[in-house]
């Protein structure tokens, strides 16, 4: 005889977790299957518990949690990146590595201090020690967070150096971390010690504003440009102009090395960009593509290919080996003021007005737009992992950006 009685599930009974909400008394089935189900969920929630309880089940746990990596939901991306961040397996390291992060990156903390716009950045080596300059004259040094102590702050403003009579224009730090050097439109540069602040010495030669500083990858060369139209190169150690670069015929706004300190790029507003040899001073190449003013570049870290941003809005990307164009970005609608190459090469990343875009520098493909500014963002700084972006303009706000 069949009983009509309602079946209630008993305690060993279990069901499979779905969309829908288990039965009263049911219990969802964890599993892999339950896993599937919920990934397949149109809810966040359900997804996000799932990738978490995947890496319970092996390879085929793992696989689920780098599908993440392609949902619908940022959320969800973020979840999965973070669960497989530190994993050891080489098909997930090539998995991070090809994946974008630049996806999620988001405002993770702001700080303020300057008085006036911000002009310049550069951030120490392990990306815990930034450095912050511009109208107000002053050079500002910042502790990100990112030490040992658990407890401590996200960040703080950790001194101020000052020396300057006029607004700072450019900082740039030696790969040690020992040595700073700043430019400024007093028509000085000045060498800093980095971790004290202690001025160290005063370079005068130029006629006009100082608008770029560099220094060689051994730490013995500085490279200026100027209002003055000139490329100066200085030693170091003792001071000494070593040589001064005439090619330009207009200022001359930014100055960049190639990885291997041995060539010397520079930008100008007479809208060419000059590559030189840095030990004989002679002009390799000039590039004229650009319809403006040329006001910033990078050199990739293969020293191959170079990027110039420019006050027509574009972004062109040039062949050093070849000396020819090699395509032009378009998407900006503002001044292109500061650009960075990512240290494998892969991605480049772009400030303007209001916004930072990040492309795919292999392929020109946009990738991320970052707004969060609300006037011209002068400088980024991209910390050598890729982990932290930092962004500083006309607002005088500096944004810290990475993946919550």
């Amino acid at each position: 005889m069949i009983s009509t009685q309602k079946q209630l599930p008993k305690s060993q009974d279990a069901v499979l977790g779905g969309q829908s909400p288990p039965p009263l008394g049911g219990l969802v089935l964890g599993g892999i299957e339950g896993v599937r189900r919920r990934l397949a969920s149109p809810a966040i929630a359900p997804r996000i518990s799932a990738l978490r309880e995947a890496l319970n089940y092996g390879e085929t746990g793992l696989d689920l949690v780098l599908q993440g990596l392609q949902d619908e939901s940022l959320k969800v991306q973020r979840t999965a990146l973070l669960l497989l961040w530190r994993r050891p397996e080489p098909h997930i390291r090539q998995a991070i590595s090809s994946y974008s992060q630049y996806h999620l990156f988001d405002i993770t903390d702001t700080l303020q201090g300057h008085e006036e716009a911000i002009a310049t950045l550069a951030l120490s080596a392990n990306g815990r020690i930034l450095y912050s300059a511009g109208a107000d004259f002053t050079i500002k040094v910042w502790d990100l967070g990112k030490g040992e102590n658990p407890s401590q702050k996200p960040s703080k403003q950790i001194g101020t150096i000052r020396g300057h009579n006029h607004i700072v224009t450019s900082i740039a730090l030696s790969r040690n971390g020992r040595i700073l050097a700043s430019g400024s439109r007093d028509k000085t540069i000045k060498l800093w010690d980095a971790r004290s602040g202690k001025e160290l010495m005063t370079l005068t030669g130029h006629i006009g504003y100082v608008n770029s500083v560099a220094i060689t990858p051994d730490g013995k060369t500085l490279v200026t440009g100027s209002q003055d139209t000139t490329i100066k190169l200085w030693d170091i150690k003792t001071g000494r102009e070593i040589r001064t670069l005439h090619g330009h015929t207009s200022l001359v706004d930014s100055v960049a090395l190639s990885p291997d300190g041995r060539a010397i790029a520079s930008c100008s507003w007479d809208t060419t960009i000059r590559v030189w040899d840095i030990i004989s001073g002679k002009l390799r190449w000039e590039f004229i593509g650009h319809s403006a003013r040329v006001l910033s570049f990078a050199i990739s870290p293969d020293g191959r290919t170079l990027v110039s941003g420019s006050l027509d809005t574009r972004i062109k990307v040039w062949d050093l080996e070849t000396g020819k164009a090699i395509r032009t970005l378009e998407g900006h609608w503002g001044w292109v003021k500061s650009l960075i190459i990512s240290r494998d090469g892969k991605t480049l990343i772009s400030a303007s007005y209001k916004e930072i875009r990040v492309w795919n520098l292999e392929t020109g493909e946009p990738i991320q737009v970052l707004n969060g500014h609300i006037n011209l963002i002068n400088a980024i700084a991209l910390s050598r992992d890729g982990q932290t972006l930092v962004s500083g303009g006309e607002d005088c706000n500096i944004h810290i950006w990475g993946v919550p």
